[in-house]
């Protein structure tokens, strides 16, 4: 999950940043915040606290990899907010 989280947040920060520039809302910018969210976490957690491989059991490592993962998440619901944000300013037809 670590580094899907990294290829996660650059694709969705990619995303707001295009809708940003072409749309003009809100929403491509309550993508980006989202994808810095995640992508600061995925960072966190691959530099810092490195994946688990090779190490014995730590309680201590095992909490803040649960804190990273559940700010990622955060992170994803902020994106999914801007997509709302976004679908709901397109223009009806």
């Amino acid at each position: 999950m670590l580094v899907s989280g990294l290829i996660v947040g650059l694709v969705f920060l990619l995303a707001g940043i295009l809708l940003r520039g072409r749309a003009g809302s809100s929403g491509g910018m309550i993508i980006i915040a989202g994808a810095l969210l995640t992508l600061g976490t995925a960072i966190y957690a691959l530099v810092v606290l490195r994946p688990f491989v090779g190490r014995t059991y730590d309680e201590q490592w095992a909490q803040q990899i649960a804190t990273v993962e559940a700010l990622a998440t955060l992170g994803l619901l902020v994106c999914a907010a801007g997509m709302v944000a976004h679908g709901l300013k397109l223009p009806k037809r």
